[in-house]
């Protein structure tokens, strides 16, 4: 199997690559196709704007669209293939779990007595399987959406769904779970060998959401008896990548010591054993079961500041000029001089409170008595026929309506429970990784701490929007600083 991936990355000096064991040069950002599927343009032009641009890592699996995923791969290679050739580029695909046809398919053979081996039937909208028999079925049809020869790299699909069998008796220890487990992890990279000696792949792995959990996880999958499992295999083994979670808000892959005799965290085992370590769900984080969105591309943002600030400066200066010369402008009425210097007194105070209110309510009260003194002032006005001044407190109420507008956006910004998350999470960054991530969007910021450990080779970004690409590819090119166990032991949100 031919690799260009070298001259491929040579065309793309602002994207980062990682040199991985198999000799391949893979970019530091990986195109996810967790919802990216045959039939939707926009996820077809993102994969091309990527692969056309220094992202040759591609991340699918046999379920991501029940398949339509790979079809759109296929696609797209297509497609592009007088500018990128297969051999430019890394194609990983996972294989695991049964759902849609797939699934009713393993029912039907049930019934006509033919069932899956080794079914783990995990609920009734998922099963999952890493029999070799199926691997093999799997792989080939994989292959044949993406209407390739062969993957570079394929990854059994979180396997320890294994421990969710509800056959797995309560009475069964633990330890005996999980010699089953292994045991089947073992098979399965036989047969995984075996498709690297016919060339359908060029090397395998496992994708796992329980590597980075703690060694007494009842799910915990441990990638050091995995890599012990390909030794014994075969001392050329070729189990070289691991994909797990790792985010801000999920940073367990970098702080839990996990692997040897709990000695290492995920990834530094993963460092000094030479795996590939994929990162997987940079943008998504979970915490106590919700999805906390790592991004503020399509969240509330705060309205210029600075506009702010010079709108109220500039309605200030016209209202000074006027309250030193309101005698001249003819207004004798007593009342109606102190309507309006107390209304031009209000909006001058903005300029230093502004800011300052506790609440959205406390700024609607200040908000409110401002609009009545300009009402009260407008109603005195026309009463006295003044045109000129009349004129003038018309355009100082206009400014007014718009200022009361931006400040009222800032303070329901600030209100926003999607705003008020962001900045929570970049404070506990900042504090973590000082200086490290300044200034650049949550997202990126996001993207670049996941990469930010040695020892990860790549982040996959599920980008199913040209602007996600950009986004992606922004990021890469800031340099980014490493940090080790103790910062990311300071990344905690409570």
């Amino acid at each position: 199997m031919k690799d260009t991936t070298k001259e491929y990355s040579s065309a793309f000096p602002n994207v980062p690559y990682m040199n991985w064991p198999s000799g391949q040069t893979v970019s530091m950002a990986g195109f996810g196709t967790y919802r990216v599927k045959l039939g939707d343009m926009g996820h077809a032009f993102s994969l091309m704007k990527a692969i056309t641009s220094g992202i040759n890592l591609i991340d699918t699996s046999t379920n991501y669209a029940l398949g339509a995923s790979e079809s759109l791969i296929g696609n797209v290679l297509k497609t592009v293939e007088s500018q990128v050739k297969r051999s430019d580029l890394v194609i990983i695909t996972k294989i695991g779990y049964l759902q849609g046809p797939l699934l009713n398919e393993a029912r039907q053979r049930e019934v006509f007595g033919n069932p899956i081996p080794d079914l783990v039937k995990v609920d009734d909208d998922v099963y999952h399987c890493m029999h070799p028999d199926f691997l093999k079925e799997q792989l080939r049809l994989s292959l044949e959406r993406m209407s390739i020869d062969y993957v570079d790299g394929l990854l059994l699909h979180n396997p320890e769904y294994f421990f969710k069998d509800p056959r797995l008796s309560n009475e069964v220890s633990l330890q005996d779970k999980r010699d089953l487990f292994y045991a089947r992890i073992k098979m399965a990279f036989e047969c995984m060998e075996d498709m690297v000696n016919k060339g359908l792949i060029k090397y395998y792995g496992i994708s796992s959401n329980s590597f980075p959990f703690a060694t007494d996880h009842p799910e915990f999958c441990s990638a050091e008896r995995c890599l012990e499992i390909a030794k014994s295999i075969k001392k050329d083994h070729h189990f070289s990548v691991i994909q797990f979670p790792f985010n801000l808000v999920e940073p367990e892959a970098a702080t839990e010591l996990n692997q040897d005799d709990e000695g290492l965290t995920l990834i530094e085992f993963a460092e000094e054993n030479n795996l590939v370590a994929l990162v997987n769900r940079p943008l998504n984080g979970i915490r106590h079961g919700q999805i906390i969105r790592l991004s503020d591309t399509n969240d509330v943002k705060l309205p210029n500041i600075e506009e702010i600030k010079s709108e109220i400066e500039r309605i200030s200066h016209a209202s000074f000029s006027f309250t030193e010369n309101i005698n001249l402008l003819g207004v004798e009425d007593e009342e109606i001089q102190k309507t309006l210097i107390s209304y031009i007194t209000s909006i001058n105070a903005l300029q230093v409170t502004w800011n300052t209110f506790k609440s959205i309510d406390d700024w609607g009260k200040e908000r409110d008595a401002i609009l009545g003194k300009m009402a009260y002032a407008l109603t005195g006005i026309n009463q006295l026929g003044n045109e000129k001044v009349l004129d003038w407190v018309l355009q100082v109420a206009s400014l007014t309506s718009k200022i009361m507008n931006m400040i009222g956006t800032y303070y329901a910004t600030i209100a926003n429970a999607d705003y008020r998350r962001n900045e929570y999470v970049r404070s506990v960054v900042n504090k973590a990784f000082s200086g490290g991530f300044t200034g650049q969007p949550l997202s990126q910021t996001a993207i670049n701490a996941a990469r930010s450990v040695a020892g990860i080779s790549s982040v996959l970004i599920g980008a199913r929007t040209p602007e996600y690409v950009d986004d992606v590819l922004e990021a890469m090119k800031h340099k980014v600083p490493y940090y080790d166990r103790a910062d990311w032991l300071g990344m905690k949100l409570h």
